[in-house]
Parts: structure tokens; C-alpha cells; sequence
């Protein structure tokens, strides 16, 4: 396989990950105003630990770096928090 060809299928999948980014923003829209319907804070501790101990032990299991796919998923998950802020009309409130 070419180098171009392997940077193209690089490329394909960068768009699919970004494409995913943008579900992902579309769910947290849904999430916050489940949030708003039940009074409940947008920022979940215990769900962000969750998510930040499910995916690393999932990077371990699919050898690769742990670590820094915990860091790809503390920014997804501030990504999604603020898109929950913006859907409940808090802006960039903490």
C-alpha cells in the first residue's frame, strides 16, 4: 500500500471520528434536557468516572495508550458539558 493511500484511509477515518464527535454532541443535547426535565446537574461525577474507567480499560484491553485516551474523553466529555449548558440556556457557566 501507497503512503498516500494509507494517509487517505487516515483521512477517512479522522472524518468518521469527527462524524461520531457530532452524535456524540447531538446525544448530550437529548441528556440535557433529560437533565432539565428532572432537575438534575449538568456536570455527573460519578457518570464521568464511569465513562473515564470504562474507556480506559477498554484501551488497555485494545492495546493502546490508556492514558491518553483518557485525556481524548475528558475533552469529549467537557465538549458534551457544555453543549448541555448551551441547550439549558446557561452559556458558559460552569
Amino acid at each position: 500500500m501507497s503512503l498516500d493511500a494509507v494517509r487517505n484511509e487516515v483521512r477517512e477515518i479522522d472524518e468518521r471520528i469527527i462524524d461520531l464527535v457530532a452524535k456524540r454532541q447531538r446525544l448530550a443535547a437529548q441528556i440535557a434536557r433529560l437533565k432539565q426535565e428532572n432537575s438534575l446537574p449538568i456536570r455527573d461525577e460519578e457518570q464521568r468516572k464511569m465513562v473515564l474507567d470504562r474507556v480506559f480499560t477498554y484501551a488497555v484491553e485494545s492495546r493502546i495508550d490508556p492514558v491518553a485516551v483518557r485525556r481524548v474523553f475528558e475533552i469529549l466529555i467537557e465538549m458534551n458539558e457544555e453543549r448541555q449548558r448551551e441547550c439549558s440556556g446557561d452559556g458558559n457557566l460552569p
